[in-house]
């Protein structure tokens, strides 16, 4: 006999969906009150990592076949929840934002749907910082972002360079691969010190070119000027 509980998820659509980082296909089916119930408690808190990992439990309760969000790239995590939102209360988002000429506020219509990870042709994960060393980088993720609370952005260089520190997975030299998992942290944050400065952009260009939400949007303020605003990120996408 099916419980009250199952003859309501029996009836919950699915929806087939690609996770952006493997090219995996996979269902997943709309949150119910239950997450949405989780969210809404998160937000009301305003803390950062609490709404972090309110989205990783709806998305491990949503989609098929993830146990681990906490390990998915951001980009994943942003896609995966956009199309949760989409499904679950409406495929269209009104985002507001601030013109910067006239200063006033402007409401945006954003179709859901049509948002996918940007992707850079020159985008590549093992970087060859001279000719006897390879860096072979990782993607952020959910996990990385919560244990760096703080922003991190270029703005706030120790959390930034914390991230860069967690998105090294192997050094390759002619002699050597080492696993920098087995390596303490300081260990890593002086083989990143000791980079000189092109060296180091080739690092910082992984994260530039980096799969990331984004979306351009027009818009008309009052003077009549239609301008162009690209939106990136999941605060940016909801209102």
């Amino acid at each position: 006999m099916n419980t009250l509980s199952n003859i309501l998820l029996e009836k919950t659509p699915k929806y087939e969906i690609t996770i952006p980082s493997t090219k995996k296909k996979t269902t997943f089916r709309p949150f119910l009150v239950k997450e949405e119930k989780i969210l809404l408690i998160a937000q009301e808190t305003g803390s950062y990592k609490e709404i972090l990992q309110a989205i990783e439990d709806v998305i491990e309760s949503c989609v098929d076949g993830i146990e681990n969000a906490s390990s998915l790239p951001v980009f994943d995590v942003e896609y995966l929840f956009l199309r949760l939102r989409a499904k679950s209360v409406s495929e269209v988002a009104t985002p507001t934002i601030q013109c910067p000429v006239t200063n006033e506020n402007i409401e945006l219509q954003i179709n859901l749907t049509d948002i996918e990870p940007s992707s850079d042709k020159n985008h590549k994960k093992n970087i060859k910082i001279d000719d006897d060393i390879m860096v072979i980088m990782k993607y952020p993720t959910l996990k990385m972002m919560k244990n760096n609370e703080n922003d991190t952005s270029y703005d706030n260089p120790e959390s930034f360079y914390g991230l860069i520190v967690d998105c090294i997975d192997t050094i390759k030299t002619k002699e050597e691969s080492i696993d920098v998992s087995s390596l303490p942290k300081s260990e890593v944050e002086d083989f990143i010190g000791n980079m000189n400065k092109f060296q180091f952009e080739k690092i910082l260009d992984f994260f530039i070119t980096s799969p990331q939400l984004k979306h351009a949007v027009k818009y008309t303020a009052s003077d009549g000027v239609e301008r162009e605003v690209v939106l990136q990120g999941l605060s940016d996408f909801l209102e």
